[in-house]
């Protein structure tokens, strides 16, 4: 397991691994990032990683080294503001009773 600021690569099977956000539980589902596998890309044998993102809106990507997905996953970390567990927001709830508010009319 190797683990980059607050990114962490989880070794899955030979040639596979999931980037995780270890600043998030990791029996939370948001801490997966994203799927990595090595692949061969051509007929020489040469490798790429393919990634596939499972935490914002990037899809599917190539990268040639693992160093790139995890530049790409640092990146990705950080424009969401990912800091850690945070409060929920409250959320808005009516009464006891089910008494609802009375909206007035306005003068005018």
């Amino acid at each position: 397991m190797d683990t980059f600021h607050q990114l962490e690569l989880v070794p899955l099977a030979e040639g596979a691994w999931r980037v995780c956000d270890r600043s998030v539980a990791s029996c939370d589902a948001a801490s997966v990032i994203a799927y990595v596998e090595k692949i061969s890309t051509g007929e020489d044998g040469e490798l790429s990683y393919e990634a596939v993102w499972v935490s914002g809106t990037r899809g599917t990507t190539r990268h040639s080294s693992m160093q790139s997905v995890v530049r790409m996953a640092a990146d990705l970390v950080a424009a969401s503001g990912s800091n850690g567990p945070a409060r929920p927001k409250p959320i808005a709830h009516f009464p006891p009773g089910g008494a609802r508010p009375v909206a007035t009319a306005g003068a005018g």
